[in-house]
């Protein structure tokens, strides 16, 4: 008796633990993406297992929706580390990502005129590395997206890393 308790218990658990196979797999989780264009509607998205997909749309979220009919899978935000911004009506753009895509608020804030290309061109990692040390050499200050939306939101303009095409950083100002 005590054997069939102990056998449905541990069916009964291992039932309502929350973890159904695959489910992890319906997903492409976003590293980076690069933002551009008006009305923000040209992305480059890089993920953690896969590759790079550009798309474009009328705003932001329907470029979305437009590489996810790409990539085939939904785009999960909550992972991203690094948005790369063209320097134009960026309050905007970061409120909308940190409030309706949910990006970590220690997800890095940078600026490239082609966010884009250097997707293509430099892994997420590497350009989150060349970032990160820019910030620990005193190049440009902390530009994580809650700093940067403070300062945007509080003084019209924030500072924060510029990646050049040629993989080195600066600094820029952005609005």
């Amino acid at each position: 008796m005590k054997s069939i308790f102990m056998i449905l218990s541990c069916l009964a658990l291992s039932a309502s633990s929350g973890c159904a196979s695959g489910r992890i797999h319906e997903r492409s989780y976003l590293r980076a993406a690069a933002v551009s264009g008006a009305d923000n509607s040209s992305v480059t998205f890089s993920f953690y297992d896969e590759g790079v997909i550009s798309a474009q749309g009328e705003d932001i979220d329907s470029a979305r929706s437009c590489a996810e009919l790409k990539n085939g899978r939904a785009v999960f935000t909550g992972y991203t580390e690094l948005l790369i911004v063209d320097g134009t009506d960026c309050c905007k753009l970061l409120e909308h990502m940190l409030n309706s895509w949910k990006v970590s608020p220690s997800c890095m804030v940078v600026y490239s005129s082609d966010g884009g290309k250097l997707l293509d061109e430099y892994s997420a990692e590497q350009l989150r590395g060349i970032a990160e040390q820019a910030v620990k050499k005193g190049i440009s200050p902390e530009c994580d997206v809650i700093t940067v939306l403070g300062k945007l939101c509080t003084g019209q303009c924030a500072e924060v890393t510029e990646l050049h095409s040629d993989g080195t950083a600066g600094s820029r100002i952005i609005y």
